[in-house]
């Protein structure tokens, strides 16, 4: 009787050694499983995290940097000033041999576009452009172009070289830089192809902005028909500033 009695008690301490590890067993793996909860759940907002910064980044970019105005600059020199939504020069790009020669030593970005316009136009190597029949035109491609080309009609160089300031389609840069020109000697071109000068794409990029500006003149005025060969050609050649010619206008600022 003594000896089942003994077994009896030796099972029940048996019992709560079993009892103290299954209980420190619970707890060890309460704390594992607590930690994985914890890094399971803090693994989205961690990617939440990343994912609104690259959103803020983006949104940043698109708001104040991203392209949204086109100012083309022709004299001969084509060259195009593109502008964020603060009107600041984002890029700055040659349309023609001239305006890479123009490009070399002028950096624009970061300026306020009139800043860089009045630079640009300034600059010593634009300069031998700029001769007394020079035709200087400034043609802006944007949603806020009025703001824009107020700027411009009321700018120093404007008034100075007696610029023309135009206004063009946005959905025309595309176009433009596909035929490989400006936006300023595209719409040219355009305007005279609805008149039926017969002058292709490749016709308008060789021939001088004031001899088109001239051409589409003439055409305003009553002109007829199409510009045959010949007078391509003389439209060519022949332009006191053409090909960064030297004759440099006497009245600078």
């Amino acid at each position: 009787m003594h000896e089942e009695i003994w077994e009896a008690f030796e099972q029940i301490h048996a019992t709560e050694q079993m009892k103290q590890s299954v209980s420190k067993y619970l707890l060890q793996n309460r704390r594992k499983t607590a930690k994985r909860t914890h890094a399971f759940l803090l693994r989205p907002l961690v990617s939440a995290c990343v994912i609104l910064m690259v959103c803020i980044g983006v949104g940043n970019w698109y708001f104040f940097e991203m392209p949204v105005s086109y100012v083309s600059v022709d004299v001969n020199p084509s060259i195009e000033i593109i502008l964020n939504r603060r009107n600041r020069v984002t890029s700055a790009e040659s349309r023609n041999k001239d305006g890479e020669r123009v490009l070399k030593n002028v950096h624009l970005e970061g300026m306020d576009y009139l800043e860089a316009v009045e630079l640009l136009v300034e600059c010593e190597a634009m300069q031998d452009y700029l001769t007394k029949d020079a035709e200087l035109t400034f043609t802006v491609a944007s949603a806020n172009a009025e703001e824009i080309l107020a700027g411009l009609q009321n700018s120093e160089v404007t008034v100075h070289y007696q610029g023309m300031c135009r206004s063009a389609d946005l959905d025309t840069v595309t176009s433009a830089h596909q035929c490989g020109m400006s936006l300023g000697k595209y719409q040219i071109y355009q305007l005279l192809s609805e008149y039926g000068a017969g002058l292709t794409a490749d016709d308008c990029k060789n021939i001088p902005m004031c001899h088109l500006r001239l051409l589409l003149a003439q055409y305003e005025d009553g002109k007829k028909g199409t510009v045959n060969y010949d007078e391509i050609k003389k439209l060519e050649v022949g332009c006191g500033h053409e090909g960064g010619g030297h004759h440099h206008s006497q009245n600078h600022h």
